[in-house]
C-alpha cells in the first residue's frame, strides 16, 4: 500500500474548493431569489414597524448564506435611505461579525492562543494590545473577505468589545458608499467624496488619536509591530542555527526533542530547561516548514531527516543510544523513524505527548482551503489516512518501549486517541494518563517534566498506572504565574 499520495490530496482539495464555491453560490442565489421576488426593494417592502429588525436579522443570516456585506448595504440604502441604511448596515455588520467570531472563539482559546504564547509571545502581545486597530484595518480593506477575517479574529481570541466597536466604525465607509450609490440623486463622484469624508472623521482621526496616546505609553502599534517583526525574524534566522555545546558525555543517553505542527524549536524551551535541570543531555533540530521554521514539513521527509541527524550525532559524540520525547505531530515523526526506518536499533524509549494517533479533525480546516495544496502533512494527519494506517501496521520490537502521555483535556488528541495502537507488540506500549493536562500544557508543566524524567530514568514499569490528578500546575521558572511560556527571543537556550 502506498503510504501517501500528494497528487491525490491536491485533486481532492481542488475538487472540494470547486464544490464549496458552487454550493455557496447556489445557496446565496436560492435564498435571495426566494426572499426578493422581483427587486431588492421588495426584500423589506412589507416590513412596517418591524422593518429595521427584519433587516438586522437578515444581516446576521447573511454570512451563513455566503453573501457579501455590500449586498445588504445596498438593500439598506434602498429601504432606509443613505444615513439610515448606513447605520443599520454597520450595526448589522457587528451582529454578523460577532456571530462568525463566536463560532471560532472557543477553538481559538484552546489552540491558537496557547500556540502563540508558546511560539511567538511578542506577536501574541501585539495582537492582544492592538486588536481593535487590526479590526479597523481589516474592515477598511475591501479585498479582505469580511466573514473570513471575523473567523480569524475568533481563532486568535480577540476581545469581543474590540471586535464589536472596531467593526461598527470600520464598516461605516463601505456601508455609506453602497447605500449612497443607490440614491438616484447622487453621482459616483459625490458618493466617493462623502465616503472619504466619513472615513476620515469616523475612522482615521480616532485611529491617529488613540495611536498617539498609545505611543506616549510605549505601547504604540508601530512599536509593538517592530517587536513582532524582530521576533519572527529572529525565529526564522536563529532557529535554523544549531548552537553546539562544548562537550557531551557519551556515557549518558541524550534526549531528542521533536515539536509539533506549526510550532518551532522555541516551543520546547521550557521542557528542555526542565530536562536539563534534571541531568539529561538534550538535542533538538530545526524540522523545517513554513519560512524554514514553523513545522509544516512532510512527516516522512522529516523522519528521514532526523534519521540522518541522529546517526550523525551518534557518530560525532559516541552515543550508544538516544531517547525520543515528542509533542503532537512530532510523535508521529519519532515513531515512524523508530519503527519504520530502523531507529529502534538506536532508541530504547519513545515518549509521545498529545500525539493524535487517530488523526485530527482540525486537519479538515486546512484541507477545505487552499492550504491543503501546500501543506502535505495535513493530509497525512487526516483521520483514516493511509499514512496513519501504515503507522499502526507495525510491530514494536523488543528493546523499544513507547510511552504515550494522553489526556481527556487534550482538544487535539482526546483520551485514548493519544495512545498508539500497533498491530503487534502492544505490550510494549505504555499509556500514561495525564488527564489534567491540555494539549499545549504538555510543553511547560512541571509535573510533565517530572513524569518524563521518571520514564527516562527508570524501566518505566510503574509510570503508566499513575494519573497525576493532584500534581502541581506550576510551570518551571521563568514561566509566569499563569503558566505561560517565557517571552521574547532571549528565552531561547542553546541547542545541541
Amino acid at each position: 500500500m502506498k503510504v501517501y499520495s500528494y497528487s491525490k490530496q491536491v485533486k481532492a482539495v481542488v475538487a472540494t474548493q470547486v464544490a464549496i464555491f458552487a454550493g455557496a453560490f447556489a445557496i446565496a442565489t436560492i435564498f435571495w431569489t426566494h426572499l426578493c421576488d422581483a427587486t431588492l426593494e421588495s426584500c423589506l417592502a412589507d416590513g412596517g414597524f418591524a422593518k429595521p429588525f427584519t433587516f438586522l436579522l437578515l444581516s446576521v443570516i447573511r454570512p451563513f448564506v455566503f453573501t457579501p456585506l455590500l449586498f445588504v448595504a445596498i438593500i439598506g440604502g434602498k429601504a432606509f435611505g443613505t444615513f439610515g441604511g448606513t447605520l443599520l448596515t454597520a450595526l448589522g455588520s457587528v451582529f454578523s461579525g460577532l456571530a462568525v467570531f463566536g463560532l471560532t472563539n472557543l477553538l481559538g482559546k484552546k489552540l491558537a492562543k496557547p500556540w502563540l504564547r508558546s511560539n511567538l509571545p511578542a506577536t501574541f502581545k501585539f495582537i492582544r494590545s492592538q486588536d481593535y486597530k487590526l479590526v479597523f484595518a481589516a474592515r477598511l480593506i475591501p479585498l479582505l473577505p469580511f466573514d473570513l477575517v471575523s473567523f480569524i479574529f475568533g481563532a486568535l481570541d480577540f476581545r469581543v468589545r474590540s471586535v464589536a466597536i472596531a467593526t461598527f466604525f470600520g464598516a461605516l465607509p463601505e456601508a455609506y458608499l453602497f447605500a449612497k450609490l443607490v440614491d438616484p440623486s447622487e453621482t459616483l463622484l459625490s458618493s466617493t467624496l462623502w465616503t472619504l469624508f466619513i472615513f476620515g472623521v469616523c475612522v482615521l482621526l480616532p485611529l491617529i488619536f488613540f495611536e498617539f496616546l498609545s505611543r506616549k505609553k510605549g505601547t504604540g502599534m508601530w512599536q509593538l509591530m517592530k517587536a513582532m517583526y524582530n521576533e519572527i525574524n529572529y525565529e526564522v534566522q536563529k532557529n535554523n542555527d544549531i548552537v553546539k555545546r562544548a562537550a557531551f558525555s557519551p556515557d549518558k543517553t541524550p534526549v531528542v526533542l521533536l515539536y509539533g505542527f506549526f510550532s518551532s524549536r522555541r516551543a520546547m524551551t521550557v521542557l528542555e530547561r526542565m530536562l536539563t535541570a534534571r541531568g539529561h543531555q538534550v538535542l533538538s533540530f530545526n524540522l523545517g516548514g513554513l519560512m524554514g521554521t514553523f513545522f509544516t514539513r512532510d512527516i516522512l521527509e522529516t523522519a528521514n531527516f532526523i534519521d540522518y541527524k541522529i546517526k550523525r550525532q551518534i557518530e560525532r559524540h559516541g552515543f550508544k543510544k538516544v531517547n525520543i520525547v515528542a509533542h503532537s505531530k512530532g510523535g508521529m515523526v519519532g515513531l515512524w523513524w523508530a519503527l519504520k526506518l530502523g531507529g529502534h536499533k538506536y532508541c530504547d524509549k519513545v515518549v509521545t505527548m498529545g500525539t493524535p494517533f487517530c488523526g485530527s479533525r482540525f486537519t479538515y480546516l486546512a484541507l477545505l482551503t487552499p492550504l491543503g495544496l501546500i501543506w502535505r502533512d495535513v493530509g497525512q494527519m487526516r483521520p483514516g489516512s493511509r499514512f496513519l494506517k501504515s503507522l499502526h501496521d507495525v510491530e514494536v520490537p523488543d528493546g523499544c518501549t513507547v510511552y504515550c502521555m494522553h489526556s481527556e483535556r487534550d482538544g487535539v488528541a482526546r483520551g485514548i486517541a493519544g495512545i498508539f495502537r500497533p498491530k503487534h507488540g502492544k505490550e510494549r506500549v505504555k499509556a500514561v494518563a495525564m488527564d489534567h493536562i491540555s494539549h499545549f500544557e504538555f510543553l511547560y508543566r512541571r509535573d510533565v517534566g517530572d513524569k518524563i524524567h521518571a520514564i527516562l530514568s527508570s524501566d518505566g514499569e510503574n509510570v503508566s498506572s499513575e494519573t497525576n490528578e493532584g500534581a502541581s500546575p506550576d510551570a518551571l521558572a521563568p514561566a509566569n504565574s499563569k503558566g505561560d511560556a517565557p517571552e521574547g527571543p532571549a528565552a531561547l537556550p542553546k541547542r545541541a
